[in-house]
């Protein structure tokens, strides 16, 4: 623990004594009267201990006035008008009291605790050059000094009167603390580790000092003296509190990633380290040590995850971390009731209620999206994600109503621009469901300025617009970029050569729907669907009606693909 060195805040007045004086009678409008000087000084004081301040001012300025060297009287003025805020008047007093008698000490510290407020260091310095001159052993103008010395750095005289503070003393923690302290401050570490170890000289089974050695050797590059520390601490407590987070510290700065892991699984199981902290540790250790498709280190979570539940039983993060564990390893089933778990010990959490939400939509379970997100809701009204998968599951349940109104709801609060993004897509394709293409595309074109590029939003805008047999110039640029991005995406070279039939530019149509066929070996019953419509258009109406026969077994066809297929003729 670092020494704090207090300043010297209050003064106390012994054995005050009222000095005869010899000045002559013609200085004061008053003839000295040394009685009458007396007798005010003694109101003064009896008006001062019973606070009333006024008063006393009064009385001592009237003793002033009958000797006017009453250097008694302007000590306690000095005092009475720094009550008052009359700074300049107090220190004009305490000023003169003190060269009527410099040898007083209360007159000195007074007078130099208004040097200090004044930023007046070098004179500050100059009165307890001579105080402690002439009491060496007084620890408080020892330490009055040392903090004035410490705020304009003058590190080496510190050092000095903390090894005169050490002789008269002897050797304790805080003078060992405060001299690392400077020589850190200074650069010179080898003091540092000279001064701890001949603290530890003193107490060699004191695990705190060994702890604190070892973090300045660790600082100063002797990783090898620190280790030996760190394991004759484990030796003499193996349960101290931080002696596994230092080996792991240790051992994961030397590469040694198995031994820190080891020493991590101990620190979550050691009952002395407060839980927060090993909360931290985990979420280092998992930015540094996870990766995805990582299964050593998935298995490794899951050891950590076990840790928590068994050490700490009522505590959320034990539940996740082991529903992450799963959820990595796409065991969403599990994954669910580990996240469920966690919620049943802390429910004001979202990235708990955020994975569970996440591991039902992998589920396709929309059902439970809907519940959890109606909770988390409860928890986190401003939080537009819950809203985004709340519509997502009002989406797939085909309640699409729903959905709009929680899409625009959490559009209205999301102020991440990739989240908007995301809401307008979900409203452009609901309302394209929903039939309602205009505003389809107004969320599409919302889309398009924000992220002109978008893949997904240009493909799925085009491919309805050849379906509205609307813009189809428009439809081509934005199919053609797709088809630029993933040249062998089949969805999109579909929609590219869609676009082209519809255009009535049947031979090129042709050759893009081929390409589906050649990049894609599962063909849906579109591609087929259209491919034959495509051969029909170029007259080849036996090779159409076996595509649209393809395309009634594979499925996802129009409503007139039976109609094709027993007339032999095109239906639009």
């Amino acid at each position: 623990m670092k020494l704090k060195f207090l300043i010297f805040n209050c003064f106390v007045l012994f054995g005050l004594a009222v000095s005869a004086q010899t000045s002559a009678a013609s200085d004061t409008i008053y003839k000295l009267d040394l009685p009458k000087n007396a007798e005010n000084f003694s109101k003064g004081l009896e008006s001062k201990y019973n606070e009333n301040y006024e008063a006393a001012i009064e009385y001592f300025e009237t003793a002033l006035k009958f000797n006017k060297d009453d250097d008694a009287s302007m000590y306690e003025l000095s005092e009475l008008y720094k009550l008052q805020n009359r700074d300049t008047e107090a220190f004009s007093m305490i000023e003169q009291a003190s060269k009527l008698q410099p040898e007083n000490k209360w007159y000195q510290q007074r007078l130099a605790q208004f040097y200090l407020q004044n930023s007046d260091y070098q004179s500050y310095i100059n009165i307890y050059d001579k105080l402690t001159a002439d009491d060496p052993a007084n620890l408080d103008y020892l330490e009055n000094y040392i903090d004035v010395l410490l705020r304009i750095g003058e590190y080496e005289k510190v050092i000095e009167k903390l090894n005169v503070m050490e002789e008269l003393f002897g050797k304790s923690e805080m003078i060992t603390m405060q001299k690392i302290e400077i020589y850190k401050n200074i650069g010179n570490s080898s003091k540092m580790i000279e001064e701890m170890e001949n603290l530890i000289k003193i107490a060699p089974s004191n695990t705190r000092y060994l702890a604190t050695l070892a973090e300045i050797y660790m600082k100063n590059g002797k990783d090898g003296e620190a280790y030996k520390l760190y394991l004759k601490i484990k030796e003499l407590e193996p349960d101290n509190k931080y002696i596994n987070v230092s080996l792991y510290d240790y051992y994961q700065n030397k590469g040694e990633i198995d031994k820190a892991f080891d020493e991590f699984i101990l620190a979550i199981r050691n009952t002395n380290l407060d839980y927060e902290t090993k909360v931290q540790i985990y979420e280092l250790w998992s930015e540094n040590n996870v990766k995805d498709n990582d299964s050593y280190n998935t298995t490794r979570v899951a050891e950590i995850g076990q840790a928590f539940v068994e050490t700490y039983p009522q505590k959320n993060v034990g539940y996740y971390i082991l529903g992450v564990t799963c959820s990595m390893k796409k065991d969403f089933k599990q994954a669910q009731t580990y996240f469920v778990q966690a919620l049943e010990k802390d429910k004001n959490n979202f990235a708990t209620f955020y994975q569970l939400c996440y591991v039902d939509l992998n589920l396709n379970d929309y059902q439970q999206v809907t519940e959890h997100t109606e909770l988390a809701l409860d928890y986190f009204p401003e939080q537009p994600v819950f809203y985004l998968f709340r519509g997502i599951a009002c989406y797939n349940l085909k309640d699409y109503d729903n959905a709009i109104k929680n899409y625009e709801k959490g559009r209205k609060l999301s102020a991440n621009r990739e989240l908007t993004k995301d809401f307008d897509i979900y409203i452009g394709d609901t309302y394209n469901l929903m039939g309602d293409r205009k505003k389809s595309y107004e969320a599409y074109d919302r889309v398009l300025n924000a992220d002109p590029e978008n893949i997904y939003v240009l493909n799925n805008y085009a491919y309805y617009l050849s379906l509205d047999n609307q813009d189809l110039e428009r439809a081509l640029e934005m199919s053609s970029k797709t088809i630029k991005a993933e040249p062998k995406n089949a969805v999109y070279l579909d929609t590219y050569a869609w676009i082209l039939y519809k255009m009535n530019r049947f031979q090129e149509a042709k050759k893009w729907m081929e390409k589906v066929f050649k990049y894609d070996k599962k063909p849906s019953g579109v591609n087929y669907e259209h491919l034959g419509d495509i051969l029909y258009k170029l007259g080849d109406t036996k090779a159409a009606v076996q595509n649209w026969k393809k395309a009634k077994k594979a499925g996802e066809t129009s409503e007139f693909i039976d109609d094709k297929i027993k007339d032999g003729k095109l239906y639009e």
